[in-house]
Order: C-alpha cells, then sequence, then structure tokens
C-alpha cells in the first residue's frame, strides 16, 4: 500500500513540474509574440507612409499600439 501511494505521489510530482515548466515556457512566449504582432504592424504602418495612405496609416498605427501595450501588460503581469 505505501508503494503505491510513494508511486501516485511521485507521478503527481512529475506533473506538477512539467506544468511549472509549460507555465515558464508560455510567460515567455506570450509577451514575446505580442510584440511581435506589434512590430508587425509598425512595418505595415511604415509602408503606408510611402503610399500616402491616411486611413490606412492610422489603422496600422493603433493596430501597433495595442499589440505593443498588451506586450507590455504581459510582461507587468507575468
Amino acid at each position: 500500500v505505501n508503494r503505491v501511494h510513494w508511486l501516485r505521489a511521485k507521478a503527481q510530482l512529475e506533473r506538477w513540474m512539467e506544468e511549472e515548466k509549460t507555465l515558464k515556457n508560455e510567460a515567455d512566449w506570450v509577451p514575446a509574440y505580442f510584440k511581435g504582432r506589434g512590430d508587425m504592424w509598425e512595418e505595415r504602418m511604415e509602408e503606408t507612409d510611402a503610399q500616402d495612405n491616411s486611413g490606412h496609416h492610422a489603422y496600422a498605427a493603433k493596430q501597433r499600439q495595442m499589440w505593443h501595450q498588451l506586450a507590455a501588460s504581459a510582461t507587468n503581469a507575468l
């Protein structure tokens, strides 16, 4: 009976350690993803400058700001 309890406890510990590792990876990945999306919209915003398209420029600027704010918020929260 003690061996069974020990094996169950060991398996649970291993699951918790794997979950912790996964959460740490996600904590690194999420802000990086948001920043990457913000950088993508910044490139699009710069492309619209060359085309003299003020509506597209405004939309791209708004999207860039949103993604960068999400990145900052995710970094602060994690």
